[in-house]
């Protein structure tokens, strides 16, 4: 939601200009007459609409209201054939005008439209009795008790009731009073949060292309924008947007819009596709839902029971996985998980529409718990308390468990991609996020986020690791972190990789050394028979200064396993008995150190050296020299230029 404070109530009124009211009710009862009575516009576009005298098909015509304010009205089909139709209407709707015939009363499809809004979470509405010019009085009081008695424990119960006749004019201006009267207090959609338009039409004009409309559902586009078609995932340019038939360079939430895109093939979008900012929307086939079966439902639901789905302006065949009954009677209330024949777009909290699968009959209906769940198994208490969890209303906490949930299946993440999981723009979600931290519940690494539950397994999974390594390996110092990420997911980024190290470090439970970990106050204890080993191995090399065994000739010497190489050498080497040249020289630590005298007295005399001269300095031999300077040259002791050595440092660094 916009959390805009305005600095007068016309200033409100100004920006809540944006909005949606929708027709309901049966067949031939006048909404699309009483819509030509408040706008002028006849929204029977078709030629068979026009023909058969009712409508099929949306139809779209702009409201000005009193104080200036300009609505979009669709009108939906009332009759039972094309109920999809009427279904694709009534998303997005703000407001509902329930058309009853002063005539006929309250029919058939005007219950099943109501039970229809009712189910979509729809707030507020005007009831409408039409016609009231070809009743007398008395009859007309009949009505009315009627329309009473078929409202009560709906949302309409207490719903503001007009009168009228498109013939003759009666009541229709007070009913546009009315409409403003019950707008004036909605809330204004998100137009910060990202694009979302779902796609009731699209067609063709010649000399301009494909052109799409809808209920722009959240955010704004402006012409130039590139956005994304999905299904299929297209990328395109906004070429031009109208708004009730008028060229525009900005749409708003809330707005009835035609958008003209360049780039795309009419065949390639059809209702049920969505105009959405690149990136935050991906198609799902999987939806954990909030389930309601009507009273009027003509059987119980069973497990994985097909039905027709409608949600947005998307129709698929759903089958319906119950979670924690064996079945759903009339009336009752579940938690299912629809596997879709077909992926369409969906965000939490979106309502929507179930309908038998034959013959097609309204039964049901829900809300949407997480638009990208992984698959469930049946009577799973861990996955019903997540998801009654996700199903309270967001203001009591429904929101943070949807955001602390998609953030434990992303394992870490910064608020922009935790964003674009969610949906919710950046600033509400950093909110939520402290409120997290605050509960304890969620750490914060550099700019990164995690569960703290998820922290704390991998600081149990990292001291088990050291653990592990260092019994298996007591006589290394430690780890490598790269060997040690190994035991944490491999979503952790390098950089939170070692803020979660350097945290472990000042906590005083692991010590970092470079590129080694290893447990605090660790220290590597040879056995009694190691010790002697090792002791006899650095002797070889103390032995031999300049001349130093390969490793091979080493541990033949001292009876050393191969297995046991690298934790020998890496204790003589962590203790500073050796210095490693490459992995198979390696020299006293003494050696090593009368090696870089004997270079610095040379360069106090003389500006080069060559292999040659310094082989002569040591008595030793080239294949041991040679090494040997590469490894000053590494350490920037030396450069070689051509056949010589020059100094770069002053050689008082004894590595």
């Amino acid at each position: 939601m916009d959390r805009r404070v305005f600095s007068s109530e016309q200033e409100r009124l100004v920006f809540l200009k944006h909005l949606v009211i929708g027709t309901a009710g049966h067949v031939d009862h006048g909404k699309t007459v009483l819509i030509k009575a408040l706008t002028g516009v006849d929204t029977d576009r078709l030629r068979e609409e026009q023909k058969r005298g009712i409508s099929i098909d949306l139809g779209f015509a702009p409201l000005e209201l009193p104080g200036g304010r300009l609505a979009g009205i669709v009108d939906v089909p009332g009759h039972e054939r094309f109920i999809h139709n009427m279904l694709a209407g009534a998303a997005g709707m703000d407001l509902v005008l329930l058309v009853v015939d002063a005539a006929e009363g309250i029919m058939p499809q005007t219950k099943e439209h109501l039970q229809i809004l009712q189910l979509l979470g729809l707030e507020k509405g005007i009831v409408v009795i039409t016609k009231t010019d070809q009743v007398e009085p008395d009859w007309l009081e009949l009505v009315r008790e009627e329309v009473g008695d078929g409202l009560k424990g709906t949302f309409l119960e207490r719903a503001p009731l007009q009168e009228v006749s498109a013939f003759t004019g009666q009541g229709i201006a007070e009913l546009r009073e009315l409409i403003d009267r019950a707008t004036r207090d909605l809330a204004p959609r998100d137009s910060a949060g990202p694009l979302r338009l779902p796609v009731d039409r699209s067609f063709s004009i010649a000399g301009f292309g494909t052109v799409v409309t809808g209920t722009l559902f959240r955010g704004s586009v402006r012409v130039g924008d590139r956005v994304e078609i999905v299904p299929p995932g297209l990328e395109v340019r906004v070429r031009n947007i109208q708004v009730h038939e008028r060229d525009r360079q900005e749409a708003r939430a809330g707005q009835r819009v035609a958008l003209n895109l360049a780039g795309v093939e009419k065949k390639e979008i059809r209702r049920g596709s969505v105009v959405a900012s690149p990136g935050y929307y991906r198609p799902t086939a999987l939806l954990d839902t909030a389930l309601t079966l009507l009273p009027g439902a003509p059987r119980p639901l069973k497990n994985l029971d097909p039905v027709h789905l409608f949600l947005g302006t998307a129709r698929v065949v759903a089958r319906l996985l119950l979670l924690d009954c064996e079945e759903l009677k009339p009336g009752e209330k579940g938690l299912a998980q629809c596997r879709l024949s077909d992926p369409l777009v969906a965000d939490r909290a979106d309502r929507f529409i179930i309908r038998s699968y034959s013959p097609m009959t309204t039964i049901g209906g829900g809300g949407v718990l997480d638009p990208a769940p992984s698959r469930h198994r049946r009577f799973r208490p861990a996955s019903f308390a997540h998801l009654k969890e996700l199903a309270q209303d967001p203001g009591a906490g429904g929101e943070r468990a949807f955001v602390y949930r998609k953030l434990g299946d992303m394992i870490i993440a910064d608020p922009g991609r935790l964003a674009r999981e969610t949906r919710l723009d950046e600033a509400r979600l950093r909110d939520i996020l402290e409120e997290l931290i605050r509960e304890g519940t969620v750490e914060k690494l550099g700019q990164s986020y995690l569960p703290r539950a998820g922290l704390e397994q991998w600081e149990h999974r990292t001291l088990q690791a050291l653990e592990e390594y260092h019994r298996r390996h007591h006589l290394l110092p430690g780890i490598s972190r790269a060997q040690l990420k190994g035991a944490l997911p491999r979503e952790l980024g390098l950089k939170e990789y070692d803020l979660f190290l350097e945290r472990l470090q000042e906590q005083g439970r692991v010590e970092l050394q470079g590129e080694l970990v290893s447990k605090k106050k660790f220290v590597p204890r040879p056995t009694v028979q190691e010790r002697e080993q090792l002791e006899q191995l650095a002797n070889i090399y103390a032995g031999a200064p300049f001349q130093p065994p390969t490793v091979k000739e080493a541990l033949e010497q001292t009876g050393i396993k191969d297995a046991d190489r690298e934790s020998c050498y890496s204790y003589l080497l962590f203790s500073g008995r050796l210095v490693k040249i490459n992995d198979e020289i390696y020299f006293h630590r003494e050696a090593y150190e009368r090696a870089v005298e004997l270079l610095r007295r040379h360069f106090a005399a003389a500006q080069t050296i060559t292999l040659a001269e310094f082989r002569d300095l040591t008595g030793s031999s080239r294949k041991i020299i040679q090494p040997l300077l590469e490894r000053f040259d590494q350490l920037k002791l030396t450069r070689r230029v051509g056949d010589h050595r020059v100094p770069l440092k002053l050689l008082n660094d004894n590595r």
